[in-house]
């Protein structure tokens, strides 16, 4: 329903027994009775797509939480509700890649992607909400059933739509209503945690891991959902399935644990950048993250871990007696760090080559001195694989779909030069290049310009720009990937434009700062405070759908330390002052 962002009208209060006359419908509809919206205030708007027009309610935060088309009495919960309630639907369970890569992205679910058994409850015409084996309690999409799925014991072979897809996590529903709310980790609330909480729930994990209880937060019955299913899919000899396991092959909590303590290690022995006091994001992403080994971020970062949390990681190494800290909840300063001879694992650990400062970070002094200003996102660029580059990528044992860091490829084709003894017997700086390497070097030169013979260090640029294509992932201080997954492209700059209007009157204009989650209404406010200036929302001359927030007077070197302050490094912003002409700053400078 929302493959395309709606158009939407104002949002105006409910009247309280308007309130309570939706709330009774939504209650009569899913048979919950002790369902309540979250908030005493509840909004509406109407909504127009491009097959349908209906009402949406949010919650006091402009969260949509359910909608309805006009001529149907039929409410719809949004996935932010049931992240809430997950008991309000009956849960149809899929791969965790049928979810992510197509049923997120606008599929219905056919038949073959979803796991039994079924609950009783998902016949024909019933709504329900479509959820991962791996987080079974946390919705993604919510649709109707088009079969009797209770009669399928197995799906293999099968065909036909099982859910009909009506809304789905970061569609054009949530995303015109920019609802800042991420879904919540597998059994974890949707609900920030005090940190007494945090602590109990540490507690009880370490009791359960002690007995072999499950500390998963999900219960038996949706256990024995996400394991059965899985014993019967690894024994079905298919050649579909071992393509589908293949795709689906994700590193483990344990392994992505392992990548972060060893680090942590490397940070405390090796890193010469590491000083203390430092802010517990800014230990992050200025030293935890950028001595990682070469790995996918999209995969290794701190969400993934088991503690997901980097207050979580920190506390528990202080327990270890690796780290010193201060400071009460999220807000948290590492003061301290245990010496290398103090911890046998220090003092026998083993270094390795650690990714390249991502973004193309600083390094050296002026990196040490950057340790106490705000905390950066970061970037790593990463390269997807053309259809020119699969048959290369199968010779040196690397999978076709997949993205690489810069990194990987190389070590791919080091290892392949030397198991086939290419270096050029004349000159050992040079390779001679065989078929298969000849066909990518020369992939995107003219044939007058083809090569035999290349310099080791000039072999990669020729491979990659041929065949790969360039992608990006941002990582927010934390660590945590700032989009879903990674965009095609170059990492985007913010604008700022100080220029003199028809009436001599000078303003600043910001904006493609949308493309780093910061909203307008926020940012003009921010604007509003930091220049004591009238500020103005409105879209760019050259892309009307960009929102631009104006604000009055030269404000140039303001904006850009105020959007440092948001995580945004000066190199990601493109600042022009008109009024100087030629006079520019920042990172296209």
């Amino acid at each position: 329903m929302f493959k395309k962002d709606p158009q939407i009208k104002a949002l105006s209060n409910l009247k309280n027994s308007e309130r309570k006359k939706t709330q009774t419908q939504c209650q009569t509809q899913t048979q919950l009775d002790k369902y309540a919206f979250t908030s005493q205030v509840v909004k509406q708007t109407t909504f127009k797509t491009q097959f349908t027009t209906g009402t949406v309610f949010t919650d006091e935060n402009n969260v949509p939480i359910w909608f309805k088309e006009k001529f149907s009495d039929l409410m719809f919960p949004t996935v932010y509700t049931c992240w809430q309630w997950p008991e309000l639907l009956p849960v149809v369970l899929a791969h965790e890649y049928v979810v992510e890569e197509k049923v997120v992205k606008g599929a219905n679910l056919m038949l073959p992607g979803t796991v039994p058994p079924f609950d009783p409850r998902c016949v024909k015409t019933r709504m329900v909400g479509v959820a991962s084996t791996r987080s079974p309690r946390v919705v993604k999409a919510i649709g109707i059933v088009q079969l009797n799925l209770p009669a399928y014991s197995r799906v293999i072979g099968e065909t036909g739509v099982a859910v009909e897809i009506v809304h789905t996590w970061d569609d054009g529903l949530c995303k015109t209503f920019k609802a800042k709310v991420e879904p919540p980790e597998p059994g974890e609330s949707v609900e920030s945690e005090s940190e007494e909480e945090e602590e109990e729930e540490e507690e009880e994990e370490e009791g359960e891991e002690e007995t072999g209880v499950l500390g998963s937060g999900v219960d038996e019955n949706y256990a024995e959902a996400e394991t059965e299913p899985n014993v019967e899919y690894r024994e079905t000899p298919s050649a579909d399935i071992d393509d589908m396991a293949e795709q689906l092959e994700q590193l483990s909590t344990e392994d992505v644990d392992h990548f972060f303590t060893r680090s942590l290690y490397y940070t405390l022995t090796q890193d010469l950048n590491f000083h203390v006091p430092v802010s517990s994001s800014s230990f992050v992403s200025n030293h935890i993250l950028r001595n990682l080994p070469p790995v996918d971020l999209s995969q290794v970062n701190m969400k993934r871990t088991s503690w997901r949390k980097t207050a979580k990681f920190l506390k528990h190494f202080e327990k270890e007696g690796f780290l010193k800290l201060k400071g009460k909840g999220d807000d948290l300063v590492v003061v301290g760090a245990v010496s290398k001879e103090a911890k046998p694992e220090l003092v026998s650990f083993v270094p390795y080559r650690v990714a390249a400062p991502a973004g193309g970070g600083q390094s050296g002094s002026k990196h040490s001195q950057d340790h106490a200003g705000p905390a950066m996102m970061t970037a790593v660029t990463l390269y997807k694989p053309n259809s020119s580059a699969k048959d290369f990528l199968r010779t040196l044992d690397l999978k076709i779909d997949h993205l690489f860091t810069q990194q990987e490829i190389k070590s791919g084709v080091d290892r392949y030069i030397a198991q086939k003894n290419l270096m050029s017997p004349e000159n050992k700086a040079s390779v001679l290049l065989d078929d298969v390497l000849y066909a990518v070097v020369n992939r995107a030169a003219k044939k007058e310009n083809a090569v035999r013979t290349i310099p080791r260090a000039n072999i990669m640029s020729p491979i990659l720009k041929g065949n790969f294509s360039e992608h990006f992932v941002v990582l927010k201080p934390d660590g945590t990937p700032l989009f879903k997954s990674p965009l095609k492209g170059g990492i985007p700059t913010v604008q700022i434009v100080t220029e003199m209007k028809i009436g001599r009157k000078v303003v600043t204009k910001v904006s493609n700062f949308d493309k780093f989650q910061i909203d307008e209404q926020k940012l003009a406010e921010m604007l509003r405070k930091k220049c004591s200036g009238s500020t103005t929302i409105g879209e760019t001359t050259t892309a009307p759908k960009t929102p631009e927030v104006t604000v009055q007077g030269p404000h140039g070197p303001t904006v850009i330390e105020l959007l440092n302050s948001q995580g945004i490094p000066t190199k990601w912003i493109n600042f022009v002052n008109k009024l100087k002409k030629g006079k520019k700053r920042g990172g296209n400078s």
